[in-house]
């Protein structure tokens, strides 16, 4: 009878983990893509979104980072200016790359969290700049892009890993 219980009870902080991470995700998303809320410096923009995901990836499985991912892809996809898909295909990838990473080659500290952030925002927006932009500038509209928009919010992303991390190694401890 224990052992029943006791996995109850399992399922039942899992599925509240899953959904504070999901209403997390809903607010961020509704802050990133919401014009009254503007937290750009300059021409950089945080990708919210991206962060909390890095962050979850630090403590998920490769199946929880891919499913979060395209969850997460799909919510980014109907509000964005990206290709039809776009996001929902690359942040499940980005979700299983961050959790293959971080089992294989980084420690699972605030830096490596840091770092594997802003490389993972250095994808999106290389891959976003190629997909949608690239095409239609000129060089150097493309190179202006590049140094003034896609390095800051790179690393304006990567600063915003801190508190989101701090919030899932909490939530992890809690209900995992």
């Amino acid at each position: 009878m224990k052992v029943v219980n006791s996995l109850m009870k399992s399922q039942k902080n899992i599925f509240t983990l899953r959904l504070i991470n999901a209403l997390i995700f809903a607010v961020l998303i509704f802050i990133q893509y919401n014009s009254t809320y503007n937290i750009k410096i300059s021409s950089a923009n945080p990708m919210l979104p991206l962060a909390m995901l890095v962050a979850i990836c630090m403590f998920a499985s490769e199946l929880s980072g891919a499913i979060y991912g395209l969850l997460v892809g799909i919510f980014v996809d109907t509000v964005a200016h990206t290709p039809q898909g776009f996001n929902s295909l690359l942040f499940m990838l980005l979700g299983v790359c961050c959790v293959l990473i971080v089992k294989h080659l980084f420690n699972n500290n605030i830096l490596s969290a840091a770092m594997l952030c802003f490389l993972c925002t250095l994808v999106y927006y290389l891959l976003r700049w190629l997909f949608a932009i690239a095409f239609y500038s000129s060089f150097t509209d493309n190179l202006t892009y590049i140094i003034r928009t896609v390095f800051p919010s790179c690393i304006y992303t990567a600063i915003f890993i801190i508190p989101f991390y701090f919030i899932e190694k909490y939530l992890y401890k809690k209900f995992y």
